[in-house]
């Protein structure tokens, strides 16, 4: 999932927006330019940033996309092209002015500079094994990682100084639960309390139980490391649908975290239990029979099938002796977690190739610049 871009568009027909600043240049020649300027329908709205620069000649769009068309960046798309050509638009629609022929011309033929991009992906992980993972990685990562616990949520940051690339892993859930209301206020907006307001609030509760509470947000942030001459996408016409992913994915395995100790899943079993399950859950780990501890047989099937239903757990079969978890699993790409079918059906996220030749309003429209 694109989370945020920053382009440029070169021109000579932008709109003046924000606040003006002459700048002097070395050569005494002055130059014009504008203030940043924070795009939202109102003051709870998503936004997105655009700014005048280097006399009037260049504008530049930042923020992330997924959130300023679908009103959250729980899940989303990465198709760079598309997210950049739909953000932009709807930029000049908010703000109620028409885009300039340059800018039309240049999100057509994909020419403008990218300076950076987020790609932030969802990884497939047993709940409760973030905090124990983030614990590990501060204890026993190289210090050339720099990683640093993030504030506030549940997370770590790796090369936190670097200008030229940065990943985050962190708990998209408890970032959603943490401030619900407010995500919520950003997602629903306006809309009337009608049928399409209740199934957007649903969709959102069915996306963080059924998606987010199921594994782990890996961000990258890709930086000055687009001008490399070896692997160069600082330019809108070298991005194509499957770029963002290949990138997100090159830059995970140059984590130099291989020789992380093990998480053991027995122990994760063991602590999620609840008090009434722990001690047949812990027999049956030790490779005992569960049923010999029982004050009678329907007690012991009374609880197998309730451990069954609430852990997935059999206790009539032996259990697995090594059932550990490493780095190398959790950030195996076949565990990235894809959209599912409804939120892409429903339009809950925004996929530009489904609207290909007929344009659909995205929710930020429908939330926020109702008629």
């Amino acid at each position: 999932m694109i989370d945020y871009f920053d382009i440029t568009i070169n021109g000579d027909d932008f709109p003046e927006i924000g606040k003006a600043v002459m700048t002097h240049q070395p050569s005494g020649a002055k130059t014009k330019s504008f203030t940043e300027v924070k795009v939202c329908a109102d003051k709870d709205a998503p936004h997105f940033s655009a700014r005048v620069e280097n006399g009037a000649k260049r504008m530049r769009f930042s923020g992330s996309p997924a959130l300023w068309l679908q009103g959250h960046n729980g899940m989303g798309s990465n198709d760079f092209t598309g997210l950049v050509k739909a953000s932009v638009l709807l930029v000049f629609e908010t703000l109620k002015l028409d885009c300039p022929a340059s800018v039309i011309e240049a999100l057509n033929t994909c020419n403008y500079a990218v300076d950076e991009v987020h790609v932030a992906e969802h990884y497939a992980m047993p709940q409760g094994l973030m905090l124990r993972l983030c614990d590990n990685i501060r204890r026993y990562s190289d210090p050339t990682l720099e990683a640093i616990p993030i504030r506030p949520g549940i997370g770590v940051r790796f090369w936190s100084q670097s200008r030229d690339r940065q990943a985050i892993l962190y708990d998209k859930y408890h970032y959603f639960m943490d401030g619900l209301s407010k995500h919520k206020r950003k997602l629903l907006g306006l809309m009337p309390m009608d049928i399409d307001r209740i199934g957007t609030s649903l969709y959102f509760g069915k996306m963080m139980e059924e998606y987010l509470a199921k594994g782990s947000r890996l961000e990258t942030r890709h930086k000055r490391c687009l001008k490399n001459k070896n692997c160069l996408f600082n330019h809108g016409s070298l991005w194509q649908p499957e770029t963002a992913r290949a990138l997100h994915i090159e830059m995970v395995k140059s984590i130099p975290l291989q020789d992380l100790p093990s998480l053991d899943m027995r122990e994760l079993l063991l602590q999620t239990a609840k008090l009434e399950h722990r001690t047949l859950i812990a027999l049956w780990l030790d490779g005992r029979h569960p049923v010999d501890f029982c004050k009678s047989p329907s007690t012991y099937y009374r609880r197998r099938l309730e451990v069954l239903q609430q852990y997935g757990i059999d206790l009539s079969i032996p259990a697995l002796r090594d059932d550990a978890i490493n780095w190398a699993s959790i950030t195996n790409p076949a565990g990235i977690l894809e959209p599912p079918d409804w939120a892409l059906e429903s339009g809950f996220v925004y996929e530009p190739n489904r609207w290909t030749g007929w344009r659909d309003a995205t929710q930020n429209e429908r939330a926020w610049l109702r008629a």
